[in-house]
């Protein structure tokens, strides 16, 4: 029998910035962009009993919670926590598959021998606190999806084990895959447990839902046997992009360029963190009208070269907008591993420079050295 914890970090991005500014400690915190455009992006639990929750307009958790502190949020301090985090899971087990930058799945079947499961997720709880400072919520399970309903349980603070028969009386909308409009539909049919949807079989769920209903009959019985794969292991990503929300709406290039150069600067930090570069440059813009628009132009040869993405994107942007934006992002697919591609003739010298540069923002984040082009009144954190 597999043994599957789930470890999610309490409230991962306040926590972070709480141990920088401890007068934050006991205050709503909300972290999130400053413009009245941006979005919540984590939120204190003193926030969250005021209704603020995380993806809510900014413009909203201003009414909820005037006095709240506003942070735009240190992404290189979050990353850099995050890798400390995974060291010290890989301490335990090697079978460690990091889902996002404060969640991991863990399989510690072969490790964890005749000792329980509270024992060893005790202890990983308490070396993450000791060597970080921050607190761990970890749930315990037989498979992926009943340790992720689990952690959510456990929160904040907390270790929580579930089994297949635990979560009948949980409602349908905790399940993977069930958003607003199934959990409408559902509550239409009666449905508002998980023991209500175990009542219908597979193929009434099929037919109602299609091949998305099938999956729902097997993880509402609890049954799930997705693997935890090592993050090393895990599929390549089909492609890198990066966006970035105006405070107002632009035209200009003069408006919009600067942002186009720290996107491309970040794709392309991200791509040589993954080993990766890509042939396929696309520029993503939003109208006013909130229509989406891309459009896309193939390299000659591969590249993880902000420059490069940069002067491509330069060049759709100068043909493809013509009207007024509200977004624009950077997009870097076709992504083949950078080990077995053709070097440029003079590229190790940059490659050189490149990788001095990402350790510094790695350390210190994305804004502590950027090209000229980047250089505006816009968040670099």
């Amino acid at each position: 029998m597999r043994v599957i914890f789930h470890i999610d970090m309490d409230t991962y991005f306040v926590s972070v910035e709480r141990l920088s500014f401890p007068w934050l400690v006991g205050k709503p915190v909300i972290v999130g962009g400053r413009t009245l455009r941006s979005v919540v992006a984590s939120c204190s639990y003193e926030a969250r009993t005021m209704g603020i929750k995380s993806g809510m307009p900014i413009v909203n958790a201003m009414r909820l919670a005037p006095d709240a502190a506003i942070i735009s949020g240190s992404h290189g301090s979050y990353a850099s926590y995050t890798r400390r985090i995974l060291e010290i899971l890989l301490s335990f087990s090697p079978i460690v598959d990091p889902a996002s930058i404060d969640e991991a799945f863990m399989d510690v079947a072969g490790v964890i021998g005749d000792k329980p499961c509270r024992e060893l997720a005790a202890r990983i709880q308490k070396d993450i606190l000791k060597n970080t400072g921050l607190w761990a919520s970890i749930g315990i399970a037989q498979n992926r999806f009943l340790a992720k309903m689990a952690s959510k349980e456990a929160k904040p603070r907390g270790i929580v084990e579930l089994e297949t028969d635990d979560i009948v009386d949980f409602p349908v909308g905790s399940i993977w895959g069930v958003g607003p409009a199934t959990q409408r539909r559902f509550l239409s049919l009666g449905i508002e447990k998980i023991a209500d949807l175990r009542k219908f079989t597979r193929q009434q769920l099929r037919a109602l839902l299609g091949k998305h209903g099938e999956s729902l009959y097997f993880l509402c019985r609890g049954i799930d046997d997705s693997p935890v794969i090592p993050g090393d292991l895990s599929s390549p990503p089909l492609s890198i992009s990066n966006e970035h929300t105006f405070s107002t709406d632009v035209l200009k290039p003069q408006e919009y360029l600067q942002v186009l150069a720290l996107m491309s600067q970040k794709v392309a930090r991200r791509a040589r963190d993954k080993g990766l570069a890509g042939n396929t440059v696309t520029l993503k813009y939003r109208l006013s009208n909130m229509q989406r628009h891309s459009m896309a132009r193939s390299l000659a040869a591969y590249t993880d070269s902000a420059r490069t993405i940069y002067t491509a994107v330069r060049s759709l942007a100068s043909l493809a907008i013509s009207s007024r934006i509200r977004l624009i992002g950077v997009c870097l697919s076709s992504l083949t591993d950078k080990s077995g591609r053709q070097l440029e003739m003079f590229e190790c010298r940059t490659e050189k420079i490149d990788t001095a540069i990402d350790r510094i923002r790695h350390r210190y984040g994305e804004g502590a050295v950027t090209g000229g082009r980047t250089i505006a009144k816009i968040d670099v954190s």
